[in-house]
């Protein structure tokens, strides 16, 4: 043994080397003394054992451990003795795990503890309680000597912190295994668990079969879902209720009732840990569905936010560790050298949002299409008053400057789109679609330019520019004229160039925002109108909620009606959209006879919109998600543009 001042250890081995369960006080402190003179230069520490009042010292060691149930003082005869709780440890460690060997040899109990041994050293605990700790996390030690109390009906079983209970339940499970391969007990449960289950003779069978041929699969046995619990609590049931019947129980018999208890409480933890990971798994399932939901991307900060179906967070439903691992499997882990299902960008340095591999090319051709009017037109409005101050911009005239150009629109209005476009995987989700029709983003490996992702030209765009000018601005000579007269100087200083889709999107904002300040004036000289501004002030607030900062409200509209309305087809496509507009609004006209402003929030318009989806009229409508998404939009905007009268 090395050289050690810690007394606990020196009182370990010398009841290891005399094989003795009890060492006598002063023995022991004789002993210690002696040990401290001899090895007081390898150990500096146990110099406080070589000084004349080493007893004292070693008394106030003691009661310490006393106190920590590490060390008992017993008194015999007027003689103290000492005995340490490492040393059963060892002891009925050593029993144990000779038993996984032998399994006829019966568990430790409380009556083999040695008389003189005080019970004051035994930690008592239920079945419950120590199976649960242990079974959820391990920490095996040498600091306790577990009494597993199961009642006054036979003896407690005695259970070292150092034996791992996983182990303790196999043992546990070996010793039902002896018992049932015996063959009239086989027979005899067998018959039991096959009467009490009619019609499941077959799995039962099976069951049965499974656990007594394979020792070594026994605790994967206990482990398994389905009707496996449910059969292993009948046999428990079973078991118990014969042993208890004996009125002398022999060793053997101890074994058999103390591994039921055992196993009773594993199915229980083994049970509730299936019905946890099942649980999780479905939310998991539940929370990749909603992943794949419009918007399509979302932020960390949003995924954390989703619920169920019946309105309850999913992240109470499994722990954010855990949500962080299944984010991190579903974004690292791919087969066959593809990408992985679940793919990360990011819009600015600090915003990362995750996508579906699926969703991306449908979204890039979703939101290159909801923006493809609106840059469009607001280039002609900026080059048509460029033109009139005889100004001609470099994207007027270059493919390369109007395609930068395009770019900067984009980056600006949707920086989504400009984000998907330029990230690293766009080229090889490419690749990989197969989807029948699939509009090929790239070209001899050149990602195709954004005048064809837009669908605009340039030239079309400056002749409808030109078609607004007057007459007299195609006339050469006028022309030249006036601009030599007319035109600005340049100035010295290049200013930053701001987007002109955003400039018309904020005017079509503060131009919507005009008009409800004034819906808002007309309406406060009425009080009876209360009501109704109360509601568009509310739909005003939650419309940030529900639309992106860079976007609209009939921009959004426009762009999910794309995703549910799979008619072919102009009139098609816009007599769909118009019925269920209609089937909206009827709906919304019987909630707005009662619906109060401080009732109008974000779940009630989410809950409203499920109600609607769910009807008959809807439910030939495929895409629900979407179809619920667009439902919340339009119920925000009959809100927030209620009339006046």
């Amino acid at each position: 043994m090395a050289t050690t001042s810690n007394i606990l250890t020196l009182l370990k081995y010398n009841l290891t080397k005399s094989k003795t369960s009890m060492l006598e006080y002063s023995q022991f402190a004789d002993y210690i003394h002696r040990y401290a003179q001899h090895h007081i230069e390898e150990n500096p520490d146990l110099v406080a054992y070589c000084s004349a009042d080493y007893k004292m010292v070693l008394e106030a060691e003691l009661k310490s451990l006393v106190a920590d149930k590490q060390v008992a003082i017993v008194s015999i005869r007027n003689k103290d003795f000492l005995c340490c709780v490492p040393y059963f440890i060892e002891k009925y460690n050593e029993i144990l795990t000779s038993i996984e060997t032998n399994p006829l040899v019966p568990f430790p109990n409380v009556n083999e503890l040695p008389k003189q041994i005080p019970h004051d050293i035994l930690t008592k605990v239920e079945p419950d309680e120590i199976v649960y700790k242990r079974l959820e996390k391990e920490e095996l030690d040498d600091k306790k000597l577990y009494c597993i109390v199961f009642g006054k009906t036979f003896p407690a079983l005695l259970y070292p912190s150092s034996y791992p209970m996983e182990r303790l339940v196999q043992l546990c499970l070996k010793k039902i295994q002896e018992l049932l391969h015996k063959e009239e007990s086989h027979d005899y449960f067998l018959k039991k668990l096959t009467i009490s289950n009619p019609g499941k003779e077959l799995s039962i069978k099976n069951f049965f079969s499974q656990f007594v041929q394979n020792p070594q699969q026994a605790l994967d046995v206990l482990k398994t879902g389905g009707d496996t619990f449910y059969y292993w609590s009948q046999m428990c049931y079973f078991l118990k209720q014969d042993y208890t019947k004996l009125k002398d129980f022999t060793p053997e018999d101890i074994s058999i009732l103390q591994s039921v208890a055992i196993i009773e409480v594993a199915t229980s933890f083994h049970k509730s840990k299936t019905q946890e990971r099942l649980a999780q798994e479905a939310a998991f399932e539940q929370l990749d569905l909603l992943m794949k939901n419009p918007p399509y991307y979302h932020n960390y900060a949003d995924i954390v936010k989703m619920k169920d179906k019946n309105g309850i967070p999913l992240l109470g439903q499994y722990k954010e560790d855990q949500l962080k691992e299944h984010l991190k499997i579903k974004t690292t882990e791919a087969p066959n050298n593809q990408l992985p299902d679940l793919l990360i960008f990011k819009v600015t340095n600090d915003t990362g949002y995750y996508i579906y591999k699926e969703r991306v090319i449908p979204l890039i051709l979703r939101l290159a299409n909801d923006i493809r009017v609106l840059v469009r037109e607001a280039l002609i409005k900026s080059w048509y008053h460029k033109l009139l101050e005889y100004e001609v911009l470099p994207e007027m005239r270059e493919n390369v400057a109007f395609e930068n150009c395009l770019e900067h629109e984009v980056m600006a209005v949707e920086p989504i789109l400009h984000a998907l476009l330029e990230s690293p995987f766009l080229p090889v989700v490419s690749m990989e679609d197969q989807t029948p029709g699939h509009i090929a983003l790239y070209k001899d490996n050149e990602r195709i330019p954004y005048s064809e992702i837009l669908m605009v030209s340039r030239q079309e765009i400056l002749a409808d520019a030109k078609l607004k000018l007057p007459f007299w601005y195609s006339i050469p000579v006028i022309s030249l004229i006036l601009k030599l007269i007319f035109r600005k100087p340049k100035g010295k200083k290049k200013k930053v160039k701001k987007s002109v889709t955003l400039e018309a999107q904020e005017e079509i904002k503060a131009k919507e925002k005009e008009e409800f300040r004034k819906r808002d004036e007309d309406d406060s000289v009425d009080p009876l109108k209360s009501r109704r501004r109360a509601l568009r002030k509310a739909a005003m607030d939650l419309e940030s909620q529900f639309v992106p900062e860079n976007s609209t409200l009939d921009r959004e509209l426009a762009g999910i009606m794309h995703d549910w309305n799979d008619r072919i087809g102009k009139e098609n496509y816009e007599n769909l959209g118009e019925d269920v507009n209609s089937l909206i609004r009827d709906y919304l006209r019987k909630v707005l006879r009662t619906l109060k402003a401080g009732d109008f929030n974000a779940e009630r318009i989410t809950h409203l919109a499920e109600a609607l989806v769910d009807t008959p009229s809807m439910m030939k409508i495929k895409n629900h998600p979407a179809l619920k998404k667009y439902v919340e939009l339009y119920i925000l905007k009959i809100v927030k543009n209620l009339p006046s009268n």
